[in-house]
């Protein structure tokens, strides 16, 4: 039979495509019996090479008669061969590089997006608004009834009763849900960081969980075990804990409320921001407001302060027009910025993550050239960060981004078990990020989020704790 004979699509035409009888045409031309992990493999593997290298199956094939040419494996030997071979060509750029495990691929198994995702509109605005009783008489929920009076607004003891009742899926989880809640719990953490890597002991101010963007890459998308956006109305509570928790550590630190939640994004209706420089001006902390949007106007009418840090994640226009949906574009948020530094503040910047392609140095020199162009350094910090992602996201960004090209780039399972480009190309997009960075700017210090020791000395300097990191960055600025 041949080739044109086999269908090429499955699904419609946004979802993955491969054909299913490519293993088993793969076992009749080279005679040997996969099993099932075997077959899933191969088909992921030529999938991804489709995809990657836009090659077609003929093609393949061709490639691994080559390689097989005067061998003769038998069994697993063979499939060994064959898998090796295709992994060579899914990985070009890493294949003459080094020699690639095969266990720090990571090949799930291919699945069709069944439904249609809800990606989020630019302008927010909940369906449904869910209220716990405490927080029945908030301002929050005074502000949420002005700006949207056609939301229904629902009432409840707990928003666990509504989680119980709600079905979530990967298609529902940007649904537009508003909780507004009495937070118990997670008022303070440490950030996470990641195993075995350096991180820059940073503090989470939790402000909420969930966002009103959408993008492709998220970590949200694994964790959020609910729809929509959580709120939390009693930040006196937060505050009370903070100056519990700054009397026991009694030192300078750094800490943001944009992990879980975009620190500026439901700004005009939260007043969050106002309450928080209030609060934190002039403490012997670093409090940063980290985000993707321009929503600054209650910033603007605030006094500036030194320990009050105001900053924005940047990636080129294309990335955000294709990775991240309902956010601010590049020149919005660059305008934003020169805005809040004219009105005195300092700002910082987080080139993060910074996706690999092949013209990925054309367009982050171009953005940071433009950064500079528009804004004044030196700035508090600069971080820069590689595309990475857990591997329990992978199958979640192809069902809720089947358009999607990055969870494609060349990843494999680090030590903190991480899909990541591998050491020697992370460490040529740092290397070319700094360079461009200090041919503007020799004094904004600039920092690795999530790397290891050797990716730091081969990128910047050498440096063996997260302690030595948060000391420059606090020296710099307090």
């Amino acid at each position: 039979m041949t080739a044109k004979n086999y269908p090429e699509e499955i699904g419609p035409s946004t979802s993955l495509k491969v054909n299913p009888e490519y293993p088993r045409r793969i076992e009749k031309i080279f005679n040997l019996k996969l099993n099932r992990n075997q077959t899933l493999q191969i088909r992921r593997l030529i999938y991804e090479i489709k995809k990657t290298r836009k090659i077609d199956f003929n093609k393949i094939v061709q490639l691994l008669k080559r390689d097989l040419e005067g061998k003769d494996p038998q069994g697993k030997d063979k499939f060994r061969h064959i898998k090796n071979t295709l992994v060579s060509i899914r990985y070009p750029l890493t294949t003459p590089k080094i020699n690639i495990d095969t266990r720090t691929i990571f090949l799930n198994e291919l699945k069709l997006p069944d439904k249609k995702t809800y990606h989020p509109k630019k302008e927010f605005i909940p369906g449904k608004v869910i209220v716990e009783k405490e927080a029945r008489n908030s301002y929050l929920l005074n502000n949420i009834r002005k700006n949207f009076k056609h939301s229904k607004i629902e009432y409840i003891d707990y928003a666990s009763a509504f989680l119980k009742k709600f079905k979530l899926t990967p298609y529902n989880l940007k649904e537009p849900l508003l909780f507004i809640v009495k937070e118990r719990w997670d008022f303070i953490k440490k950030c996470p960081c990641t195993k075995n890597h350096i991180g820059c002991g940073y503090w989470i101010f939790n402000l909420g969980f969930g966002c009103p963007f959408d993008c492709s890459y998220c970590y949200l998308q694994q964790y959020q075990n609910f729809p929509g956006i959580i709120l939390p109305s009693n930040l006196e509570d937060f505050f009370t804990k903070f100056d519990t928790f700054f009397r026991k550590i009694n030192k300078p630190v750094r800490i943001g409320s944009g992990e879980f939640c975009d620190s500026l994004a439901l700004d005009h209706l939260t007043g969050y921001s106002s309450k928080l420089i209030d609060f934190f001006s002039g403490k012997k902390v670093l409090f940063e407001l980290k985000t993707k949007s321009s929503q600054i106007e209650n910033i603007l009418n605030k006094e500036p302060a030194k320990n009050i840090i105001i900053s924005w994640s940047l990636n080129p226009q294309s990335l955000i027009d294709s990775e991240e949906y309902a956010v601010s574009s590049l020149k919005e948020r660059l305008k934003a910025a020169q805005r809040i530094e004219e009105k005195g503040f300092k700002v910082a910047f987080h080139f993060d993550p910074i996706i690999y392609s092949d013209g990925w140095k054309k367009e982050y020199k171009k953005l940071v050239e433009l950064l500079y162009h528009k804004a004044k350094p030196p700035f508090a910090w600069i971080s820069l960060g590689t595309l990475r992602f857990n591997r329990q996201l992978k199958p979640l960004m192809e069902k809720r981004f089947p358009k999607n090209e990055i969870v494609y780039g060349e990843l494999f399972i680090g030590e903190d078990k991480k899909l990541r480009y591998p050491e020697f190309l992370r460490i040529e997009i740092y290397q070319n990020m700094v360079k461009w960075i200090r041919e503007f700017d020799a004094k904004t210090p600039v920092y690795l989020c999530m790397e290891s020791k050797k990716v730091w000395k081969d990128s910047l300097f050498e440096v063996n704790s997260a302690g030595q990191v948060e000391d420059l960055l606090i020296a710099n600025n307090v």
